[in-house]
């Protein structure tokens, strides 16, 4: 009996695994196709130059173990946009919250909270030159942001992808907490 409900449970598992991992590649495939419809007109083939970002892509989107965060140096990057001071004090606030607290609970030591109130379209922002400043100082390990589009909001997912390399060949990973879902 044991033995049955034992492979019953690791079955259900199994599925939801297999579940989790469907939706995770097709909402890759998705971003890949939008990449590609972006750049190319259409989504039909891949250029050899883009291979790197695209390794990127594919291997993005899970968080190290927590052991590996323990002690690390984060910096947190928050960013809203919404041309009215309350709402943005709110969104500031929220992730701010949130971002706290997966620190806290990685037990990761925050060095620095950087607050943004422009729009996310810009890859050339103050805000974004100033981290690299930061992390070349090797003034942090990791930068937390709640989502990708608080980095950057474009169509263009290069961008984004190039931005990622430029950080970690300085050292320092962007981590997403909350696409994590």
């Amino acid at each position: 009996m044991l033995d049955i409900l034992g492979r019953f449970r690791y079955g259900c598992v199994t599925e939801k695994v297999k579940e989790a991992r469907y939706h995770e590649s097709r909402l890759l495939l998705q971003r890949v196709v939008y990449y590609y419809r972006g750049r190319t007109g259409s989504a039909g083939f891949l250029l050899p130059e883009d291979m790197a970002l695209l390794k990127r892509l594919f291997a993005h989107g899970s968080l190290p173990p927590k052991a590996q965060l323990r002690g690390k140096r984060c910096w947190l990057y928050l960013r809203v946009n919404t041309n009215n001071p309350a709402a943005d004090e709110i969104g500031i606030s929220g992730q701010d919250t949130y971002l706290r607290q997966f620190a806290e609970v990685n037990s990761m030591q925050i060095v620095g909270v950087y607050k943004d109130y422009m729009c996310g379209w810009d890859l050339r922002r103050p805000s974004l030159r100033f981290l690299a400043r930061e992390a070349a100082e090797k003034k942090m390990d990791y930068i937390l942001s709640c989502k990708q589009d608080r980095i950057y909001r474009g169509h263009d997912l290069r961008g984004l992808l190039q931005y990622e390399d430029h950080m970690h060949a300085l050292g320092v990973d962007i981590l997403y907490p909350f696409e994590q879902d």
